[in-house]
């Protein structure tokens, strides 16, 4: 390259038909390369996602319990004051189907992450209902949720995506979701225990993902 000398016309000269198909060519497949790089870029931008970890979430129904807390009915606690970013548990004020809580939210997501075990579990036990801000909801039925007093193995029903075991091995599993309609704004979720013979309940944490919007330049 250090040999190279560039062949300059000057004003008047006649280019050969070969040499000016051979620039055309390369202009074309820099063009083309352009336009890869860019169609790249624009997907990548067009899904870049956010995650939030929402803590100590309170809810207006329902009854919380500290984890080192004896629930009634129940023998044992998970013997620990926290387990992950988990500090209180959720359950129905009374047994049976009933709604278990209600987190506020307002919120766009893609996906929903949640913790959540049962006594008597492995089986579909959960309904999660998400409600948006122009007043319709979307609601996911038969949702399975594996027992706290063994861990359980993953299946194909509602697979965890991570676990925690406690000191006195009780489990809790979280998992996802994804957003019926992600294009509109989220009001609140519920979870609901669905199987009277179950009782279900569910960390004061939530995951969301949510699909960044680019910010467009005038």
């Amino acid at each position: 390259m250090a040999n190279f000398k560039p062949r300059l016309a000057r004003p008047g000269d006649v280019i050969r038909s070969e040499d000016w198909n051979m620039i055309q060519k390369d202009l074309l497949s820099e063009i083309e390369a352009l336009e890869a790089r860019y169609q790249e870029l624009r997907a990548y931008v067009d899904n870049m996602t956010q995650t939030d970890i929402l803590t100590n979430l309170e809810s207006a129904v329902g009854k919380s319990y500290g984890l080192n807390e004896l629930i009634p009915g129940e023998r044992e606690t998970y013997q620990t004051l926290i387990m992950g970013l988990i500090t209180r548990q959720w359950l129905g004020p009374v047994r049976g189907v009933v709604d278990v809580c209600r987190f506020t939210l307002t919120s766009k997501l893609e996906e929903l992450s949640y913790w959540a075990a049962a006594t008597k579990g492995n089986r579909e036990a959960l309904a999660i209902s998400i409600r948006y801000v122009d007043g319709t909801s979307e609601t996911t039925k038969g949702l399975f949720v594996h027992d706290r007093d063994a861990l359980a193995p993953k299946g194909e029903d509602n697979p965890y995506v991570e676990y925690l075991i406690s000191p006195n091995q009780k489990v809790w599993y979280r998992y996802r979701i994804l957003n019926p309609r992600p294009e509109k704004e989220v009001l609140s979720v519920t979870f609901k225990n669905s199987e009277a013979d179950c009782t279900v309940r569910i960390g004061n944490v939530l995951q969301i993902q949510k699909r960044i919007t680019p910010r467009r330049v005038s």
